[in-house]
């Protein structure tokens, strides 16, 4: 069975508001990355997410999301991941995704490449790349898990990518939207930009 973890639990500090919620196109932020997460074939989703977002834990909701709270989300993202890995059995785990929340031009078709890459049982890290340079989401086996759960801090899935290369399984991407994600006004800007520019082609982000 492969999970996928969305993290929709940042405070936002840099942009100083609720940025999961900003519109994109006839959405909301985190609907598109929920949408593409729907679209794959994983076997449940989480969405960890801070008790006092009500709007945030509505869409998960009708979006079919199976709802995570963390309490402890000024603890660091370290928090959001343990959290979430929390709600995955101890057995029958193939993999599970590590996905970002403000992530919404990701493509489903990036997640469905990812998969069919990944060979479980063999302590892979499934990386995209795009350019060389390296992306969102992260499918790690099972495996890790245990790993994961010890973080500590305002610290991701990166640790292990660095602390293990040898397990890095390196996916070539064409698609550049594992590169984007938003952390500023400034990035919200582009995104926008890049979503005009897909409708005006006449692309859709699911595609």
């Amino acid at each position: 069975m492969i999970y996928g973890i969305i993290l929709a639990a940042g405070e936002g500090k840099r942009m100083g508001k609720v940025k999961l919620t900003l519109p994109l196109g006839d959405k909301q932020l985190i609907e598109w990355v929920l949408q593409a997460v729907k679209l794959t074939p994983l076997d449940r989703c989480f969405l960890v997410v801070r008790p006092e977002d009500k709007e945030i834990i509505e869409i998960g909701n009708n979006w079919g999301a199976e709802i995570v709270l963390n309490p402890e989300y000024k603890s660091g993202m370290s928090s959001s991941i343990r959290k979430g890995l929390s709600r995955i059995p101890s057995e029958g785990v193939e993999g599970f995704f590590i996905i970002l929340g403000d992530q919404p031009l990701i493509n489903p078709s990036v997640l469905h490449k990812m998969i069919m890459a990944f060979t479980p049982g063999k302590k892979e890290i499934v990386v995209p790349f795009y350019k060389d340079r390296q992306g969102n989401p992260v499918l790690f086996d099972g495996y890790w898990k245990d790993e994961l759960m010890k973080l500590s801090g305002d610290v991701g899935g990166k640790v292990l990518i660095k602390a293990h290369p040898e397990r890095i399984k390196k996916l070539k991407m064409s698609d550049e939207s594992i590169l984007v994600d938003i952390d500023r006004e400034e990035d919200y800007e582009r995104m926008k930009n890049i979503f005009d520019s897909f409708q005006k082609k006449g692309k859709d982000l699911i595609r």
